[in-house]
């Protein structure tokens, strides 16, 4: 691990004499028309790491999205940059009346910019093309009607200026990059009028390492929301209040090896990346990020929800988690980390059944055709493990080892009690994973991929060696949900030659409220005022379909893959609920809901104690934890 990897806590922040300081007091913003550092109504965004001008402008317009960070990381022999960019859709409380970029711009070019556009800067990055030759790419917006606002630039300038210019002006940082170091540390800086609406208590500060930045946030009870890794490795940094109206979850972190794993990060917490900083040590590039809160009400519930698989001093997540869900009616309610990949063991068996059903569906198969399946030795359990949890082993496909039954029974009894044989044989009938992964791509299933069969983990029966990062069978919360929403409408599975039917009664249909769940609803029942009946009636009428899925296996011993490494627990579960709802008449319909949860690769010290209990009791009540908002509002019609 990068020595610089830190995570300071949200609502962490610091102490110490700063530079200037900005006393004053106000809100969130309401909109990103100063910037976009200090609002967190949810929004898209993006971020990109080494893009060409070109590439950049057509993920712009492919995204419907603005710049709003822009960072040079590295020039080409002809003096074209390369970018680290952070954008954000242009839309909602994001839009802007108009805005611009550019690159390659003398300090006289910027000034006939501002000029021509009748614009101000929000983003500024100082950058050497060649040679000694100083350029600078910018994003600038409108400065005019609802957009003007009090503000200024200074270009490369030292402390003892920046600091005189803040303090004789009443001015804000809204950008501060550096270049050099010690008595040659220069700042060129961005700065907004710190009154009105833009008024908020603030903080800058240079030269700091990085227990001192945690200390002074700690201290100001303020939020990270401009950082830059001087050439020396200590930070400047500015920082806003963060309590009372300007209060907001937050968190930074550094020293992420890539950006996949900072933007992995933001979706695991639904944050937004406010700043990103890149930097090399010695021939490794590192990334730090700061970012804001960026979910709704319902997600931010079960961010809590899920905090037991959070290291709370650190704020790091023990393994990855997701909850998503998904009213058929009116669209998504809770999407935390709802797009990541990771392995959900066999929730995903619902990828082979919509294969079988899909080739039902065209006439390639039928309800009735022959199926064979095989057993297999019980590698890794006690032999009297039942044969159907079995790692699938190709090589014990035999007369002897054979079982046949028909294509509709061997799906139900492959989703009822979790066959492995029976859904390798899925993948056997198919030829290979390929067929499956095209069922997926065609299903519109954008983050799932099968590789391995599913029973068997990450382990190679025929290398011997734990292989995660080729074994692991990835899909998403959202595509679990998906798949369920699909076939009940008709869109990814229909009724041709009773594929969608069987499909239904495969998934495993139940009416009633499982014992947690039943357990909301009271609780839901009694906060509403509602006799307790009306929990029982409720909870009796609720149905449901899907798949849930968990299993222990290793990350592999990096020193030694064929040994087990770091031991981890998985649970998932995807599928439809259907809730009753009463119409202005008292007339009963229902209100059906998609939705896909999982802890995945959560690490624990064995299998079967009381940490891997403690990791099921976990992902069981942040199971039913993710209906509840949606049957209270549903008892609300009683």
């Amino acid at each position: 691990m990068h020595p610089l990897l830190h995570l300071l806590r949200r609502w962490a922040a610091s102490a110490g004499l700063l530079l200037a300081a900005g006393l004053a007091q106000a809100a969130l913003d309401t909109s990103a028309a100063t910037d976009d550092h200090s609002i967190n109504t949810p929004t898209g965004w993006w971020t990109y790491s080494n893009i060409s001008p070109a590439d950049l402008s057509a993920r712009i317009n492919e995204n419907g999205a603005r710049l709003v960070d822009l960072e040079v990381t590295s020039v080409t022999s002809s003096g074209e940059p390369r970018f680290l960019a952070r954008m954000v859709s242009n839309s909602g409380a994001y839009a802007l009346p108009g805005w611009w970029w550019y690159y390659d711009q003398t300090p006289a070019q910027i000034t006939t910019l501002l000029n021509a556009n009748s614009g101000r800067l929000i983003e500024l990055e100082r950058y050497d093309r060649g040679g000694g030759q100083i350029r600078y790419a910018l994003v600038m917006v409108p400065n005019t009607g609802s957009m003007a606002r009090g503000w200024s630039y200074l270009l490369d300038v030292n402390v003892g200026t920046l600091s005189d210019h803040i303090t004789r002006n009443n001015m804000r940082p809204i950008d501060l990059d550096t270049t050099g170091s010690g008595s040659a540390l220069r700042f060129s800086g961005i700065f907004v009028s710190n009154t009105g609406a833009d008024t908020k208590g603030f903080q800058w500060a240079s030269n700091q390492t990085l227990a001192n930045l945690s200390a002074k946030v700690s201290s100001f009870q303020g939020r990270v929301v401009k950082l830059d890794r001087q050439a020396d490795g200590k930070y400047s940094f500015v920082q806003v209040k963060a309590t009372g109206a300007d209060a907001t979850a937050w968190w930074h972190r550094y020293g992420f090896a890539t950006l996949t794993d900072l933007n992995n990060y933001a979706m695991q917490f639904a944050a937004r990346p406010v700043d990103v900083h890149s930097y090399t040590v010695g021939s490794t590039r590192y990334f730090d990020a700061s970012f804001i809160d960026n979910a709704n009400a319902g997600t931010r519930r079960m961010r809590s929800v899920f905090s037991p698989f959070v290291e709370a001093s650190t704020q790091t997540p023990k393994g990855i988690f997701a909850g998503y869900l998904k009213r058929l009616d009116t669209g998504v309610q809770i999407n935390l980390n709802g797009e990541r990949r990771a392995e959900t063991a066999s929730s995903l068996k619902v990828l082979h059944l919509l294969h079988a059903y899909r080739q039902v569906q065209t006439g390639a198969d039928t309800l009735g055709e022959a199926f064979d399946y095989y057993d297999s030795p019980p590698f890794g359990y006690d032999p009297a493990y039942p044969p159907e949890y079995h790692c699938p082993d190709a090589s014990y496909e035999t007369t002897a080892n054979r079982h046949t039954t028909t294509l509709q029974p061997a799906m139900n009894q492959m989703m009822a009690i979790s066959d492995n044989r029976i859904t390798r044989a899925v993948v056997k009938r198919a030829g290979n994973f390929t067929p499956l992964n095209t069922t997926a791509s065609g299903a519109g299933l954008v983050g799932t991929t099968l590789r391995h069969n599913i029973g068997c983990a990450y382990y190679s029966l025929s290398g011997g060696v734990y292989s995660p990062s080729t074994l692991r069978n990835d899909t998403t919360a959202a595509d679990l949900a998906h798949v369920y929403e699909g076939v009940w409408n008709k869109q990814i599975l229909t009724s041709a030659n009773g594929a969608r039917e069987a499909f239904l009664q495969a998934a495993n249909p139940g009416t009633g409220a499982p014992e947690g769940l039943q357990a909301v609803i009271a609780q839901e029942t009694a906060a509403l005022g509602k006799p307790a009946s009306v929990a029982v009636q409720f909870g009796s009428l609720v149905k449901r379909w899907g798949k849930s899925g968990g299993y222990g296996t290793c990350l592999g011993d990096p020193a030694d893959m064929r040994q087990c490494g770091q031991a981890v627990s998985i649970f998932s579960n995807g599928g439809l609920i259907a809730l009753p709802v009463k119409g202005s008449s008292g007339v009963m319909t229902n209100r059906f809901l998609s939705f896909g949860v999982y802890v995945s690769d959560v690490p624990v010290s064995t299998w079967g104690g009381p940490e891997e209990d403690a990791v099921a009791n976990g992902f069981n009540h942040a199971h039913d934890e993710l209906f509840r908002d949606e049957i209270r509002a549903a008892l609300q019609t009683w």
